[in-house]
């Protein structure tokens, strides 16, 4: 029978198919992001988050304020709780987003671009830059993604943001530090070396000229240009010295024409292969679906001294039916099963949505959870 619920992708429970493996590597990094809120929910640790808040969160946010007041209300017993929670989930996120940036170019480049390496290790990428310089002496600075053609004689060297109106002046600087380092060795590369700075959303377009700026202020003690000339590197690859070229790509065009053009094969598929891939990856629940019931769990927890998670494992025990993990059909037809033989024994209120179909499905992703928590 065909479940009348919407359709579930989690990527932690599906089988691994060629897609679905390629899908789970782009998304490695968040994918584990959910696996730890699943944790954390399960393993009823959500509140020990607090514990990690540091003295200056404590009267920066508040924290010591709401404990003084939390013994006469709820509010702001739940409060830190609540800010340690999201805290810790947005700015493990932000890392984690530039991960999948990373990925996405990464995979475009192995598969279209023919190179000899495309390394997936930062002390792989420096030890060939270290080779086309005939150097040893390079930093352990991050380059985010590389790949060198040596039947060409050709390197490209990608730093990627997510946006460019975050981060002040240390933060722009930041992006050609590394470029900064090669420029002060004074050598001729032994590849022909583009080093591109890619901005993935060019929302604020204004930062571009001040970006630019920091750039050059950075660089100019070792470049043979003026500043008038640095300034193409918005629209082309601009010549720095003998062998490196600097360019710099503000959204997916502009970053899919840049690796077109490097490539140099004529083969367009590149220029939508960023789309493609970001159309791949976006159908999936995972992290959505964990965050946000354990942010209403918290809260259910605190305002109804109730647990969901220690209800569906005591409803799941007493129904007596397993999930079958043999496919992912299989465990989304156990879990739509196991859904209706658990709501006739849900008497409590605690599920903190309004319609009996909204509920319905907070149980069936609870299960979802639980079972994404027993494969873990």
């Amino acid at each position: 029978m065909k479940s009348t619920f919407p359709v579930r992708n989690f990527l932690h429970l599906m089988d691994n198919s060629t897609e679905t493996q390629l899908i789970k590597k782009i998304l490695k990094s968040p994918l584990g992001l959910a696996a730890k809120i699943v944790e954390f929910l399960f393993q009823d640790k959500l509140h020990e988050l607090k514990d990690d808040l540091d003295e200056i969160k404590q009267f920066v946010a508040g924290i010591k304020r709401s404990e003084i007041l939390a013994d006469h209300y709820s509010l702001a017993s739940y409060y830190p709780y609540m800010f340690a929670f999201h805290q810790f989930v947005h700015s493990s996120f932000r890392a984690r987003q530039g991960k999948v940036l990373e990925q996405v170019i990464q995979g475009i480049l192995t598969q279209y671009s023919k190179c000899d390496s495309v390394p997936d290790k930062n002390p792989e990428r420096l030890m060939i830059l270290n080779q086309i310089f005939e150097t040893d002496e390079l930093s352990n600075l991050d380059i985010d993604v590389m790949a060198s053609d040596l039947r060409n004689k050709k390197t490209l060297a990608i730093q990627i943001r997510s946006r460019d109106d975050t981060g002040g002046t240390t933060a722009k600087a930041s992006l050609v530090e590394l470029l900064r380092e090669l420029l002060r060795t004074n050598k001729v590369p032994v590849n022909k070396l583009l080093y591109l700075v890619c901005v993935w959303d060019p929302r604020d377009a204004q930062q571009k000229n001040s970006t630019v700026r920091k750039m050059y202020s950075s660089l100019k003690d070792f470049v043979d240009i003026n500043s008038e000339a640095f300034n193409a590197i918005v629209n082309t690859k601009v010549k720095l010295k003998e062998n490196i070229f600097l360019q710099i790509a503000y959204g997916t065009d502009e970053i899919a024409n840049a690796l077109f053009e490097w490539i140099g094969d004529k083969n367009t598929a590149v220029l939508n292969a960023i789309s493609i891939v970001v159309d791949l990856v976006s159908d999936w629940d995972d992290l959505w679906v964990a965050y946000t019931i354990a942010s209403l769990e918290l809260e259910v927890t605190e305002f109804y001294r109730m647990s969901n998670i220690n209800l569906i494992n005591e409803k799941y025990e007493k129904i007596g039916i397993d999930f079958n993990f043999g496919s992912y059909q299989d465990l989304t037809d156990s879990i739509d099963n196991i859904v209706q033989q658990i709501i006739p024994f849900w008497i409590e209120d605690s599920i903190p949505l309004k319609s009996l179909s909204d509920k319905a499905q907070y149980i069936r992703d609870l299960l979802f959870l639980k079972a994404y928590y027993e494969k873990l």
